[in-house]
């Protein structure tokens, strides 16, 4: 035990913190290629926008939190929000009980069943017809639409997006629930005529159910929460999430909706970008969803996360990579998604294992020298999204010494995914049906 915690300890040692900082400016005057991709890069790209969302945040807070225009002037246009899913009967009462009594009175719901082979559609128009206090009738707010077959859910979204009669349409899943309030406020950032689309703030629902959940929610706090928010505020957010976004109407049908053979959320927002449109996000649109329990379930959703990252970003839109066709913000997206998510992991692994093996320093020295600069580097982040999101829970702060081996599990996993996805290994997704997947091209 002595030698675990000297080994620890050792990089925070006062002396060695002392040489650190000394060394430091020679180092950012080199041409020391490994110092620039694992530390200079990561913490440019992936804290100091953190930090300015924070500073802007203390002189401007109405930069990051906009206001509620006064309610003279706040008008109220009827939002649909389209549910799909399928064998859902234990989540979709809570999702529409949620939606009805989210404070927002001009808004109706559309359920579409993509051939579900439990109650989920019974559970529907019970809780349905059990809300009716509602100014209108409960058929009136609430409109189921059943498939015989399975669809899959790009295609059941489309239903529900073709049946809405909303000027805005909101994207939800049915394992989630929207806050009290958050429609208002996610309304806002289409006072702006050149937005699309507008993500919510995701928050984990589930958090105290297992010891996975725990670390998600302060992923999703540190790593979702807070870089979206950057990005939107430079004009690079390129996801709308399908667990909760917001979209013009005229303007999602316009883009034929979902693809039904690969539609998801980066799709549609990508397609979104692409004809100019800007995509907000608002840290007041809370959105309450279920994450993965248990580690095979987190490994099998960031599996299928990131291999769809790989085919609708790089091989699907891979006419993004014609740099200045969709202008300078769309270019910034591909360039960064080149980096970050293909060629940063693997540098940053080959290059520490470079500055273990032939470098000036141990290979103690530079394990634990990185491991407490990340944790560092948590810790700020941490109290910066607490601030700014009041997420993630004080109660789980406990977690964050184990929090990098957590990242550092799921950074193999998606490295893994994406080196699979690019030999076309596997490439059939279980979640689409099979006739689904037949009938529609594939990338």
């Amino acid at each position: 035990m002595n030698g675990f915690l000297h080994y620890m300890l050792s990089a925070i040692d006062p002396s060695s913190v002392i040489g650190m900082f000394r060394t430091l400016p020679e180092l950012l005057t080199s041409a020391y290629i490994p110092f620039w991709l694992i530390f200079v890069f990561p913490v440019a790209r992936f804290f100091l926008p953190d930090v300015a969302c924070w500073i802007a945040y203390q002189l401007k807070p109405s930069l990051i939190r906009p206001p509620l225009p006064p309610a003279r002037r706040r008008a109220e246009p009827l939002v649909s929000v389209v549910i799909a899913g399928r064998n859902e009967s234990a989540s979709i009462g809570a999702a529409i009980r949620s939606t009805l009594l989210c404070g927002y009175g001009n808004l109706e719901i559309v359920f579409a069943d993509d051939g579900s082979d439990d109650d989920s559609v019974a559970v529907a128009r019970r809780v349905a017809e059990s809300l009716t206090h509602c100014s209108r009738r409960p058929s009136d707010k609430v409109r189921i639409f059943t498939s015989q077959r399975r669809n899959g859910k790009a295609s059941a979204l489309n239903v529900g997006i073709r049946m809405a009669r909303g000027e805005f349409i909101v994207i939800l899943d049915a394992d989630s629930e929207i806050q009290y309030g958050a429609i208002q406020h996610w309304l806002v950032p289409f006072a702006d005529p050149r937005v699309g689309a507008v993500a919510a703030n995701l928050r984990v629902r589930n958090a105290r159910a297992s010891l996975v959940t725990r670390f998600q929610e302060c992923e999703y706090a540190l790593q979702v929460t807070m870089t979206r928010l950057a990005e939107s505020l430079v004009g690079l957010l390129t996801i709308v999430p399908g667990a909760g976004g917001m979209f013009r109407a005229d303007i999602i049908r316009r883009l034929g909706g979902f693809d039904p053979g690969l539609g998801d959320d980066t799709d549609m927002t990508l397609k979104l970008r692409k004809q100019g449109r800007r995509v907000g996000f608002s840290v007041d649109a809370v959105v309450w969803t279920d994450v993965p329990v248990t580690w095979k379930r987190l490994v099998s959703q960031r599996t299928r996360w990131e291999r769809n990252m790989v085919k609708i970003r790089i091989s699907k839109h891979r006419d993004l990579f014609l740099l200045g066709r969709y202008g300078l913000a769309n270019a910034i997206i591909t360039v960064d998604l080149l980096i970050v998510r293909i060629l940063l992991p693997w540098v940053s692994a080959i290059g520490i294992a470079v500055v273990i093996w032939h470098g000036p320093l141990s290979a103690p020295q530079v394990l634990t020298a990185f491991y407490w600069g990340y944790l560092t580097w948590l810790s700020i982040k941490w109290l910066i999204a607490r601030d700014i999101a009041r997420t993630p829970q004080p109660g789980h702060f406990w977690l964050l010494p184990a929090f990098p081996f957590y990242k550092l599990g799921l950074r193999a996993v998606t490295m893994a995914a994406v080196f699979r996805e690019l030999l076309r290994i596997g490439v059939r997704h279980p979640y689409v049906p099979a006739h689904i997947w037949s009938e529609n091209p594939q990338w």
